[in-house]
């Protein structure tokens, strides 16, 4: 061999040894990590619905898939969690082996491997189902209308320069409830996130409209990277990829966007033991307040309860076999005979502290938020301050009620119905209605209102939303448990149905036609098309002229009702009697009267079908007993009006009756007053108008009359007119009969008078008859009623009154519930003492160190708010609070966040206190028996605190072992 060909051969070898070294050099370092069996995959956090953490776990679509390639792989992934830029740069830098949710670009091409994409993320237009938008085929289709974008998006720009009104925002779930609230009409960003956090906030109207055109940029492909001098780790993840079956991916997009990522299938089947199923049967049937105003959770349909809330409950009637009897009236009303023991459960109650006396609450079945309706196109509610100054409606007994009261005064109005806010925010009477987004979105539908915005959501302190529960009285403790089972085997299939159902788009109304035969058709055009009608001018809430002589009541909306269904024009004739109405009537000066009792004796009257039923009471003074018939007012001088179409029927009846007759309702009742009649008989609902409107707190309602009230459309005797009023009523839903009666049937003054504890109690009276009229039971014996009335006392007498805490009264109630918990519980007593407070009335006066208890109260309440939390103002400036909690650190986690919030509140101008804690723990049963050794203990640690310098928490850490340690011990 010459030397130059053994010189190229030397060459060759060389080079060959030189990549096959290099070779083996890149296989060992992309071995590496296999070896151990742990390969480092950054992701992005906060990305939800595709990657995020919770507590220390990452979670998200995208890491179902990365376990998925591990389970496929064998590789052990060990996640590290940041910003993008923060894990590219890591990335790039060595430091991560793979990175998670990549997009390709020929630039990073130059130094990174892709894998297959495993997700094409699309860029969307978000619409309201109420408000939907015209087609879009590209993206200045968009001008018309206002378009929220992610701050600092990377198509912002585009969408700008495409000449759309853009409103940026921070992030993409204030996005969401923009389009919610309505303060932009679409908006513009990931489709699968956009329609998770729809979800997550509960907006169910908010739906994809269509993909948006952004000159390419309206895809995103999800890929794993690694770097290229590990060719055989991509390989392992390409193959992993590429085994992925669209189907299961396409799975875990709805799981993530339907179900928040849990399992959507879940056992219906619900095991209660042989103790719990014998429970249940022996229970009687039971009776659940439900709200007849509160769509669409809760309200009256047909004569049937319906809505999310009405499901849930029934679904929990399949799976346990209790018998559930819904009770349907207006949320203070209900709420008023719960607390009275009057019903067994409650439905759409939150857990509020004060509740908790009297009521036991199952787990949340759904949380919906509270936002701010207005007129006001300028207010924006980012806190609650934002309302100071304005008139704000808010429901009677609602559970954030009190809060609002205490933070706005004089400026918070009450109303028992949620259409009488609106109606009053309609007139201008109030400048805000705070209730839930879905309701008050109902309402506004209802009554065909325009102009209205939602300002905002209200978050109040250590109140986030609203919770809506079941409660049930605490007799029937065992079955808080049995429905918190079956709340929980709830599968999130069956969920997604029934919010699906009543939190999805709203469908219109379905339009009716009323056909006329021939002669009706003859008998109107005789008429011009023209009906005139007279009412009574005094019935109120039934029906009356209002100072300025217009038509109020619920004749009104009936008659409106009826315009709408036919092309003929109804036009009031005035009349100042219901003496003159009946006159008219009969002589023709006007064709019909649509709020007549058809026992009239009218000759040649002809009446439609009854549309209304009322009840009819016995009115007397305080201190009359309670009639369980009316036989036992025989011989007694009785009030009726002389026009009454009763009158007849009580004499037939029961002819030892004396019937006085007056010359209407007001004069009658104030003869019960003055003691000129024993008695007076009328309707429930004008009664109760009367009652409030005159502020009569000596009168009340002795009993229920057996007979009621059917009102129908009283005419001349024309065959063809009654035909047509038949046709008219024929023509109406029974939702829109149930409306009519929610707008008036409980009507009360819109803003609750101060009555005197006299009034509260005859008020409870009033309610129970209410319910009687709902239910159709009799009512209970005077004992029994006066054995409520006591009841409802003892209740007011366990406030304190200036804190709205728990007082002494109501401890010695907390140690007898905490008595029926399990006995190894953990229990933590604390008792807080505010520093310094005397030095603070002396400097300030009394006035100011009220407002510091006030807020110490307050303060409490936010940060004790659960059902295992008792508050309790001990005297003075000292308050105690029992709480069960897992561990000692937990609860003094809790306590020193509420020693950090009273530190960081404000009395007045400049004015701030503290407060020091001592704290003990025991197991519940030693705390039961020995409860004044445990508030000595938490006593001491409390004097420890203020030696050693006050604002602090100290905690008694002598734990007791047994009972029998404690009973020896000196304490």
């Amino acid at each position: 061999m010459d030397t130059r060909a053994s010189t190229f051969l030397r060459r060759v070898l060389t080079l060959l040894l030189t990549a096959l070294l290099a070779v083996t050099l890149t296989l060992q370092a992309d071995t590496r990590p296999a070896a151990d069996q742990e390969i480092t995959v950054g992701i992005v956090a906060n990305n939800e619905p595709y990657s995020s953490i919770q507590g220390e776990t990452p979670r998200g679509l995208s890491l179902d898939v990365l376990n998925r390639i591990s389970d496929d792989t064998g590789l052990r992934f060990r996640y590290q969690v940041g910003s993008w830029s923060d894990i590219y740069a890591a990335f790039l830098r060595g430091e991560l082996d793979v990175i998670d949710e990549i997009s390709w670009r020929e630039d990073r091409a130059k130094t990174i491997l892709f894998t297959d994409p495993y997700h094409i993320r699309t860029t969307a237009v978000m619409q309201h189902q109420g408000r939907p938008l015209s087609p879009i085929t590209k993206a200045k289709d968009l001008r018309p209308y206002r378009v929220g974008v992610l701050k600092d998006i990377y198509y912002r720009d585009f969408l700008v320069e495409q000449g759309l009104e853009v409103t940026e925002y921070s992030l993409q779930s204030h996005m969401v409830q923009a389009l919610a609230y309505g303060w932009v009409d679409a908006v513009v960003g990931p489709e699968v996130t956009l329609n998770y956090l729809a979800r997550q906030q509960g907006f169910f109207q908010m739906e994809t409209h269509s993909v948006i055109p952004l000159d390419g940029m309206e895809t995103e492909d999800f890929r794993l990277g690694v770097l290229k001098d590990r060719p055989l780790l991509h390989q392992r993840l390409q193959s992993a990829v590429q085994s992925l079956s669209r189907e299961w991916l396409n799975q875990q997009v709805q799981r993530w966007v339907e179900f928040d990522g849990r399992r959507p299938i879940q056992s219906p089947q619900l095991n209660l033991s042989p103790a719990q199923q014998a429970y249940i049967r022996s229970l009687p049937p039971l009776r659940v307040g439900m709200m007849r105003d509160y769509a669409p959770f809760s309200f009256s349909e047909g004569g049937q309860i319906r809505g999310l809330s009405a499901d849930v409950l029934y679904r929990l009637q399949d799976m346990t076999g209790i018998r559930m009897t819904p009770v349907a009236d207006h949320w203070s009303q209900l709420f008023r005979l719960f607390q009275q023991g009057d019903l067994d459960l409650i439905a759409d109650i939150s857990d509020l502290p004060e509740r908790r006396a009297f009521t036991l609450f199952t787990q949340p079945y759904y949380r919906i938020p509270n936002v701010a309706f207005t007129r006001n196109p300028t207010l924006q509610l980012n806190k609650p301050s934002d309302l100071n100054g304005l008139k704000i409606a808010i429901g009677h007994d609602v559970f954030y009620a009190r809060t609002m009261k205490k933070l706005f005064a004089g400026n918070v109005i009450t109303y028992t119905e949620q259409a009488s806010m609106f109606k009053a925010l309609d007139s201008g009477r109030v400048d805000v209605v705070i209730t839930s987004l879905m309701n008050g979105n109902h309402w506004i539908r209802e009554q065909g209102l325009t102009g209205l915005r939602v300002a905002g959501e209200l978050k109040l302190p250590g109140m986030s939303g609203e919770d809506l529960r079941l409660g049930l009285r605490p007799e029937l403790a065992p079955l808080q448990q049995i429905l918190d089972q079956a709340l929980r085997q709830i599968s999130h299939t069956e969920k997604r149905i029934i919010e699906n159902r009543w939190l999805g788009v709203q469908t219109m109304p379905r339009q009716r036609s009323v056909q006329l035969n021939e002669q009706e058709a003859a008998y109107l055009r005789s008429k011009n098309n023209r009906l005139s009608y007279c009412i009574h001018p005094r019935h109120h809430p039934l029906e009356s002229l209002n100072p300025d002589k217009h038509h109020t009541g619920m004749s009104s909306d009936l008659i409106r009702a009826l315009r709408e269904q036919l092309p003929v024009s109804f036009s009031l004739q005035i009349t100042d009697s219901w003496h003159d109405t009946l006159q008219a009537l009969q002589q023709g000066e006007c064709d019909f009267a649509p709020m007549t009792e058809p026992r009239s004796q009218l000759p040649g009257l002809s009446f439609s079908k009854s549309w209304h039923n009322a009840p009819n009471v016995i009115l007397g003074r305080l201190n009359a007993p309670f009639i369980e018939q009316l036989s036992e007012l025989e011989f007694q001088p009785l009030g009726i009006e002389a026009n009454s179409p009763l009158i007849p029927q009580l004499q037939q009846r029961y002819p030892n009756l004396q019937l006085i007759p007056v010359k209407n309702s007001l004069q009658g009742i104030q003869q019960v007053r003055r003691g000129q009649l024993y008695a007076f008989i009328g309707t429930l609902a004008h009664s109760r108008y009367l009652l409030q409107k005159e502020g009569l707190a000596d009168i009340r309602v002795l009993g229920r009359l057996p007979i009621d009230n059917n009102y129908a459309i009283a005419m001349q005797n024309q065959p063809q007119l009654t035909g047509i009023m038949n046709k008219l009523l024929n023509s109406l839903d029974r939702s829109e009969f149930n409306r009519i009666e929610n707008n008036w049937h409980a009507l009360q003054p819109e803003k609750k008078p101060d009555y005197t504890l006299i009034w509260q109690i005859a008020g409870a009276f009033v309610a129970v008859f209410l319910l009687l009229f709902y239910w159709n039971r009799k009512l209970g014996s005077l004992n029994n009623q006066l054995q409520k009335a006591n009841a409802r006392l003892a209740q007011l007498s366990q406030t304190d009154q200036l804190t709205g805490l728990g007082n002494r009264n109501y401890m010695e109630q907390s140690l007898q519930q905490l008595s029926t918990q399990p006995a190894d519980s953990l229990i933590g007593v604390a008792l807080i003492d505010a520093d310094h407070f005397k030095a603070i009335n002396d400097r300030h006066g009394h006035k100011t160190g009220d407002l510091c208890l006030q807020v110490l109260g307050r303060c409490m309440q936010q940060h004790f708010n659960q059902p295992q939390d008792y508050l309790i103002r001990f005297g003075g400036e000292e308050f105690l609070i029992f709480s069960i909690t897992e561990s000692e650190q937990a609860l003094n986690d809790r306590l020193e966040h509420l020693r950090w919030a009273i530190s960081q509140e404000t009395i007045g101008q400049d004015l701030h206190f503290t407060i020091s804690i001592g704290v003990s723990f025991c197991p519940l049963k030693t705390f039961c028996l020995q409860h004044e050794q445990r508030i000595a203990r938490a006593d001491a640690a409390l004097y420890e605190a203020k030696t050693r310098g006050r604002n602090r928490l100290i905690s008694d850490q002598q734990r007791c072992v047994s009972e029998e340690n404690t009973e020896t011990s000196p304490l």
